[in-house]
């Protein structure tokens, strides 16, 4: 037990110690990157922490993510004490995961989309009644709307950028139309090549293409969900609205992700 071997009750135990506190005594105690589950059970095991939820392991993964790099959450915390890959959580310090100095570029959005990304990536509370958010990350946010942009063949440039809320491109990688996306939306705009291309100046350019793109879809749906909220049911009424039309342009891209 942290703090000391004397014996504490339950609730002792909760006021001495936070989940965030327990996560990262877990891992260091297994020695190894861990899903959730695992972190869970030993928590449990160990009498780190009692949950008073019926949906422990949500709240365990809910508070990790706050504190993981690249998360992309919009409540993220001002401490990184987390890396993700292939849903594996690890300590900072100790993850071998690269970082974003790696040379890809961070994917930007523009700060007049503030208030539409925070909308649909926050829980709806209206009456005592709290819906869950239609997107958990802002990255899958971002990838929905690329596809949503590139469907009405619209291209908005970022004016002005939202500074230091940039993503890494390693958090769209839990996606495994990333990046195929880019390539083909690059291959149909072009017509050609060039964004196949292992450069620099492809990579910017690709990522260009899918922020603008990504920008436009937002646009969309900001302008879409003017008179009500944008939570699921009204994604799902959209995505039928967009399915049941005619597209004539571009391939028919999966736009449900």
């Amino acid at each position: 037990m942290i703090g000391g071997s004397t014996e504490k009750s339950a609730s002792d135990r909760d006021s001495a110690l936070t989940i965030i506190s327990c996560a990262t005594k877990a891992l260091n105690d297994i020695g190894r990157p861990a899903s959730v589950e695992e972190i869970y059970q030993f928590i449990i095991k160990n009498g780190l922490y009692v949950f008073n939820t019926d949906k422990p392991e949500h709240v365990l993964r809910t508070s990790m993510r706050r504190h993981t790099l690249d998360a992309g959450r919009v409540d993220m915390a001002a401490e990184i004490l987390f890396y993700e890959e292939n849903e594996l959580y690890s300590l900072a310090g100790t993850s071998r995961k690269r970082r974003s100095a790696s040379g890809m570029r961070r994917i930007q959005r523009a700060k007049d989309k503030a208030d539409i990304i925070d909308k649909l990536t926050s829980e709806i509370k209206n009456d005592g009644d709290v819906k869950p958010a239609p997107f958990k990350e802002i990255w899958r946010l971002l990838l929905f709307c690329a596809l949503i942009g590139f469907k009405a063949g619209k291209r908005e440039p970022l004016n002005p950028i939202d500074q230091g809320k940039g993503i890494d491109q390693s958090s769209f990688g839990n996606s495994p139309a990333w990046p195929g996306v880019l390539y083909l939306m690059g291959l149909v705009e072009t017509q050609s090549t060039a964004p196949l291309a292992s450069t620099d100046e492809a990579d910017a350019d690709r990522i260009q293409m899918f922020e603008e793109y990504a920008n436009a879809g937002l646009t969309i749906l900001k302008e879409k969900c003017q008179n009500g909220e944008p939570d699921l049911r009204f994604l799902i009424e959209y995505i039928n609205s967009e399915i049941s039309r005619k597209f004539s342009a571009n391939p028919n891209l999966q736009i449900a992700i």
